[in-house]
């Protein structure tokens, strides 16, 4: 199966379904009460974090994701069913952005982890839930809420302990197969790297012993020089070295170390300045190949970037239980590193704009058939505060719920912005697509 590290989908929460309008019928009971049931609520698309899955290719084939909507309210209190949540199975270190605000909406790092991206519509009510001392009999009830759509970027960075990073051929494949269990292809030439690989390395005593302890090693891809603009496969995969608490810069110590490790860290940096602030050393390979005066010159180059430095030999086995031990030494906390490299999580609440008003005045109306031009049209737009989404609710209803949506307007303070901002008896307010008269009377509020 090939290595997908990226996808883009479309998902599609349901909408939550509407609240019945109904009365109670029954043999010698001409009149009943109401008894409209609520509408049941949209079923979510939900991001589910599971094991045994290391690439986002299963999902190739199926990019757009709709849940069901819920049901419909019914007469006799009963409630409409509630939509089935859709659950997307991921790997384990796959980042969710919404694609037009480009914000984080959810970050799965533990096996388990569930995120809801795409939320279900809320059910509407019925009418039994509008009654009240002065409207027995409401002939209205309220309609569900539209679901959730979005675009989302899926992105798989690699949740490992440490990175090994370096240049193609500098031997990272070699060393994650002389440290761990891994079995990489290993060949002499580029790339032999197709795709990021893991492996586990576990801590050992001087008897050779495993201890209770061990950390995951990622082999990433080989980076060339202009990775971070898309060259070669290094911009794949640089995400993938965010996810590690410590990064290996492996060199080849028969080329040119110290100019290779500068245009690394250069990489880095304008891939992602702050990855040049993660822990790391340096892993100088090969070092069976050149005389141990020319590793020791190279050693003292190398000094200049601040970084411990191992000589080691893969291939030879050189160095390496040293190596080790320094990334165990070095390796920093894992839930302490979690907290200070946490992503940013959108919130998921709805913000309710803030409630403005605007006043235009339209121009009079003219064309065949209309008599006289007559006066510009006084018009108040009003905008945010949730105003034009509860009418929409009773979009269906609204001559008979009108009394019910003037008190609730009222209670909710738009007849007192109204007047503030210099409304006048018999103006024309209009929410969203829904206009009606203003009038300025203090009714009696429910």
């Amino acid at each position: 199966m090939a290595f997908r590290d990226v996808l883009n989908i479309e998902v599609a929460a349901g909408n939550g379904g509407d609240g019945s309008m109904s009365f109670h019928r029954a043999k010698y009971m001409e009149k009943g009460g109401p008894d409209g049931g609520h509408g049941g609520r949209g079923g979510s698309i939900v991001l589910r974090a599971i094991e045994g899955v290391e690439s986002l290719e299963r999902l190739v084939g199926r990019r757009k994701f709709k849940a069901p909507n819920g049901a419909y309210g019914e007469g006799r209190l009963r409630q409409g069913a509630d939509g089935e949540d859709i659950f997307i199975d991921v790997p384990v270190g796959t980042t969710a952005f919404d694609e037009d605000t480009g914000k984080v909406i959810a970050d799965l790092v533990r096996v388990g982890q569930e995120k809801v991206i795409a939320r279900g519509g809320f059910g509407g009510r019925g009418n039994s839930t509008f009654t009240s001392s002065t409207r027995q009999a409401p002939r209205f009830a309220e309609l569900g809420t539209p679901g959730q759509k979005r675009r989302v970027r899926l992105e798989l960075r690699l949740i490992a302990d440490v990175g090994l990073v370096g240049y193609p051929n500098a031997g990272k494949s070699s060393l994650l197969a002389a440290l761990s269990r891994a079995n990489p292809a290993i060949a002499d030439y580029p790339f032999t790297t197709l795709s990021p690989i893991l492996g586990v390395v576990d801590r050992v005593d001087e008897r050779g012993a495993a201890l209770d302890e061990r950390f995951t090693l990622a082999d990433i891809p080989g980076i060339i020089e202009g990775a971070s603009e898309g060259k070669g496969l290094g911009l794949e995969f640089l995400r993938h070295i965010s996810r590690t608490r410590l990064l290996v810069y492996v060199l080849d110590v028969t080329r040119d170390p110290v100019e290779e490790l500068r245009q690394l860290q250069a990489e880095l940096r304008a891939y992602d300045p702050t990855l040049l602030d993660q822990v790391a050393l340096i892993a100088l390979n090969k070092v069976e190949l050149v005389e141990a005066d020319l590793a020791q010159m190279v050693e003292d180059e190398l000094a200049e970037f601040g970084l411990p430095v191992l000589r080691v030999s893969a291939r030879a086995g050189m160095g390496l239980p040293e190596l080790r031990e320094a990334i165990f030494q070095m390796l920093p906390d894992r839930e302490l590193w979690a907290q200070n490299n946490a992503l940013e999580i959108e919130a998921d609440t709805v913000r309710e704009e803030p409630l403005s008003v605007v006043f235009r005045e339209d121009p009079p109306l003219k064309g065949p058939g209309i008599v006289g031009t007559g006066a510009p049209e006084r018009v108040w737009e009003v905008h945010g505060g949730g105003f034009e989404e509860r009418i929409v609710r009773f979009s269906r209803y609204l001559e008979d719920a009108a009394e019910y949506l003037g008190n609730l307007f009222k209670r909710q303070g738009l007849y007192n912005a109204l007047k503030k901002a210099g409304a006048r008896e018999g103006d024309t307010v209009e929410i969203g697509t829904f206009r009606f008269e203003y009038f300025d009377e203090d009714s009696d509020t429910e």
